[in-house]
């Protein structure tokens, strides 16, 4: 194993040296696009902004129109970031910043000489706005470069908002990870004219975490001309970096005389359910009551007690079949806790292995809901210590007993961006044993790395688990990111002793060791936005070196047009060795043997802005030892109008083996309606031919101000495999309320 690891290395090296000497300006692979900036040195002078204190507090209307404005700092300077770095932008951006005691006042003045192009298609809360021309805010309250608050609006008013962590997303390849399932209480509203579009935004201090003693906050912004795929910004103006680095950010200085009121969120929920399972007829209809109370300790602190937790107008999981060994990840959806979840964030957030998963709380194995009786939550940032603690009781099931489940978290900043950390957990919500868990973690980052505007990151974890008498494992890894334009690569190794268990937490499977790495070199040549070619490899075995599996993308390919429709084409080696029969779907059974196949990967996705998007990945032909399996994954989105959207998801697995051949078909319908500006309906239907189950769950959202919402839900789940029996119907009509002292 070892010396396979080596080659994939050696493989990476000698990529890089081959893509370092190709002919460079005037013979290159790729003729370059009119004015590229190419990782530019970082200026000393961070742009700041002296703030105004108003005593008169503007109208949230989106018009722009009131005199306080005209005394309001401005913000002009402006830069493109994308798609031709460090240029002037094609529209003038003027940005005005107030603020007073309770709130902090943005308003936008986006120019645009067509304003009947302005983009603008999405009216629903807090849905992705990737389509539309934007604006969106990045606020640093505590200036510590590492986390805040994102807040974006397009010319319709309509509002997304989430909370900003300092690690590295792989996912996208970009320095920061934004957590969008956040909701914070904030107002805004936008309005289309002659000149373009304007914007105001009012962000109470009651829903933001700060120092008071601290008068400067980091801040940036950035507007999105959709229609030329152009993103301009204050700072961190590259292609390599997103409004959210917080460590680019620039200064807002003066803030001073800051309150939050009593710092006490009072928010109450009442609940009727009718809920019918068949066969049998059980007939049930509860009513509850419940909610929260969050108490800002100190400015820069939260405390949040909880009672009868309920989430009931939570949306619902995408439906997927698992047709490997190893456990599906499905994200957090659930209000409380994803307030301030960004706290407990542990080894730079990567997917695996995770020593606290909040999903473990309050959901069974099969991901039906258990009872919360209660629980606190404390979280903040106490000079540079940030901390973060969790304890939930949860309520006896058949087979579980109550139990308390706690996780706590606390790490320490230094440097510019960079970290050290530990965490601790204790229960386990699946067994009637004890599980506890203890780690350290450690982060180093810079966004200017050797006096560039390029990111790079190292982590580094350790985990013990104790689940009693002989139960007791390890784990540890870390990883390397250097996660730019020009070039991005990778290296990450983690390892899980047999019998380590991270009870609140997740993990694929212990006992195994894992690698993987990456390089990618990135070009723009004329006539296109951007070309890639890269290599990506990864590997899992036994402690023992044996290989369990593995595969090798050798080489990738990506065009990406400036409009931003996209190709992806790569031949893929695939690996895998099974020590004991497995049953990949009902009655078909692979064999124990080792397996290495070759495959195809082809991906097109279309521009976001179009009326009608999509993409569809495809991957075949081979599979296994003479068998044959395609994968297809389909999605289509229809925009018709701010209105309305409908959506389309089809996944498919074809498998055709010496054994047997089976078709795994999965199937997804979103319909999302925006009656009003505060009155929604979104309905998801799925189906997949394993289960033989379709689900249908209907939402209904009246938001009466922010925070204070009605749901109406309805819940239906039928066995389709002989006819249409219906399992569980299910009606719901919920009021939260927020008060605010």
């Amino acid at each position: 194993m070892q010396q396979r690891v080596m080659a994939v290395l050696a493989g990476v090296f000698y990529a890089s040296v081959w893509v370092g000497v190709l002919p460079t300006e005037g013979a290159d692979l790729f003729p370059p696009a009119p004015l590229p900036v190419d990782a530019p040195a970082v200026q000393d002078i961070v742009p700041r902004v002296q703030m105004v204190k108003t005593e008169e507090p503007p109208v949230i209307d989106g018009r722009l129109t009131e005199s306080a404005w005209e005394r309001a700092a401005v913000v002009t300077e402006l830069t493109q970031a994308y798609p031709n770095e460090g240029t002037l932008p094609s529209a003038r951006t003027e940005v005005r910043l107030l603020y007073d005691a309770d709130y902090l006042y943005i308003g936008v003045r986006a120019f645009d000489a067509e304003p009947d192009l302005i983009i603008a298609k999405e009216r629903q809360r807090d849905i992705q706005m990737d389509g539309d021309d934007t604006v969106a805010v990045a606020l640093d309250p505590f200036h510590d470069r590492r986390r805040g608050y994102y807040f974006q609006v397009n010319p319709l008013g309509n509002r997304r908002d989430g909370l900003i962590s300092s690690h590295v997303n792989i996912e996208e390849g970009v320095g920061t990870q934004t957590q969008f399932e956040w909701d914070g209480i904030w107002y805004a509203d936008a309005q289309i004219d002659a000149q373009g579009w304007t914007a105001e935004l009012a962000i109470p201090m009651k829903t933001l975490s700060f120092d008071p003693q601290q008068p400067t906050w980091g801040f940036n912004v950035e507007r999105v001309i959709a229609r030329k795929n152009e993103f301009i910004r204050w700072t961190a103006a590259t292609r390599t970096k997103e409004v959210v680095v917080m460590g680019d950010a620039g200064n807002l200085e003066g803030l001073t005389g800051l309150k939050q009121g009593l710092g006490v969120d009072i928010v109450p929920y009442a609940k009727f359910t009718g809920k019918r399972e068949t066969p049998g007829g059980n007939d049930k209809f509860p009513f509850e009551l419940g909610g929260d109370v969050y108490y800002k300790v100190t400015p820069s602190v939260t405390a949040a007690l909880t009672i009868n937790t309920d989430f009931a107008e939570t949306q619902v999981d995408d439906r997927r079949v698992n047709l490997t060994r190893f456990p599906l990840f499905f994200p957090e959806k659930r209000r409380f806790f994803l307030q301030d979840n960004n706290y407990f964030q542990f080894g730079g957030g990567a997917p695996a292995p995770l020593p606290f998963f909040s999903r473990r709380i309050g959901l069974s194995a099969d991901r039906t809901p258990i009872d919360l009786l209660g629980g606190v939550k404390v979280t903040g940032q106490v000079g540079r210590i940030n901390m973060g603690f969790l304890s939930i009781q949860a309520d006896k099931t058949d087979g579980l007993n109550s139990k308390n489940l706690t996780v706590g978290r606390a790490n320490v900043g230094f440097l510019d961006e960079s970290s050290a950390g530990v965490i601790f957990t204790n229960g386990n919500p699946l067994q009637n044993i004890e599980n506890r868990l203890g780690g350290a973690d450690l982060t180093l980052k810079s966004s200017n790395f050797l006096g560039t505007s390029q990111v790079m990151e190292l982590n580094a974890y350790y985990m013990q688990s104790d689940g009693g008498v002989g139960q007791s494992g390890n784990a540890f890894g870390g990883r390397l990111l250097y996660p730019n334009f020009t070039w991005d690569a990778g290296l990450t190794f983690g390892q899980s002793g047999s019998n380590f268990n991270p009870a609140l937490g997740f993990i694929l499977q212990p006992g195994t060791r894992d690698y993987s790495g990456w390089l990618g070199r990135s070009w723009r040549p004329a006539g296109v936005d951007s070309v890639r070619v890269g290599l990506y490899a990864e590997d899992k075995t036994t402690l023992d070196g044996r290989p369990i599996t593995g595969a090798l993308w050798l080489p990738e390919l990506q065009v990406t047009s400036t409009l931003q429709d996209r190709v992806y084409l790569a031949p893929v080696v695939r690996r895998e060795q099974y020590f004991e029969p497995f049953e990949i779907v009902p009655n078909v059974i692979i064999p124990p043997g080792d397996y290495t196949w070759l495959a195809y990967s082809l991906s097109l996705e279309s521009a976001k802005t179009r009326a009608v998007a999509g993409s569809i990945e495809v991957e075949c032909c081979a599979y296994l030892n003479g068998g044959q399996r395609v994968n297809l994954d389909t999605r289509l989105v229809w925009r018709p109008s701010a209105w309305f959207n409908l959506g389309a998801i089809y996944n498919q697995v074809r498998l055709d083996l010496p054994e047997r051949k089976f078709t795994v078909h999965v199937g997804q319908l979103n319909l999302n309606m925006t009656l009003t500006r505060t009155l929604s309906w979104n309905l998801v239907g799925q189906y997949d031919n394993v289960s033989n189950e379709f689900g249908v769950n209907s939402r209904m959202r009246w938001a009466m101000q922010p925070g204070s919402d009605m749901f109406l839900v309805f819940n239906h789940n039928a066995d389709t495999e002989r006819g249409w029996h219906s399992r569980v119907s299910e009606l719901i009509a919920k009021l939260v309320w927020t008060i605010r002292f």
